[in-house]
């Protein structure tokens, strides 16, 4: 049996990661802007780059769904869905434009990072 601690866990950080950036996104799709004061620390690495931050919406709607559907997944016992919550997080992580995910908007990074090992530590158990 898997402590329900764990299991609370694993399950709320993709659904406040993947939420928020489901919300965001449709946000910035919707009425032109991202919630908030201002586009995260996300957006000067985007702007070196290149891109316009505004135009990252679209990468955010499909990132918080695919956190959303991976979780669903899970609970279905689906025997893929952890593999798309790895690779859901990793991306998350490492995507640059991807990392301000938070609500805090705090650069993303560790809540990633948290969940990565979190999923882990669920299939080790």
């Amino acid at each position: 049996m898997r402590p329900r601690a764990v299991v609370a866990t694993v399950s709320t950080i993709p659904v406040v990661v993947g939420g928020y950036m489901l919300f965001d996104g449709m946000h910035a799709l919707l009425l032109g802007r991202y919630f908030g004061p201002g586009v995260g620390p996300w957006g000067f690495l985007v702007s070196l780059v290149g891109v316009d931050p505004a135009s990252m919406a679209t990468p955010f709607v499909v990132q918080g769904f695919l956190w959303l559907f991976f979780l669903v997944s899970g609970f279905y016992l689906w025997w893929w869905a952890w593999y798309g919550r790895v690779v859901t997080a990793i991306a998350t992580l490492v995507v640059p434009p991807l990392r301000d995910c938070t609500i805090a908007r705090s650069g993303g990074g560790p809540g990633q990072v948290q969940a990565l090992v979190e999923v882990v530590a669920k299939r080790l158990l």
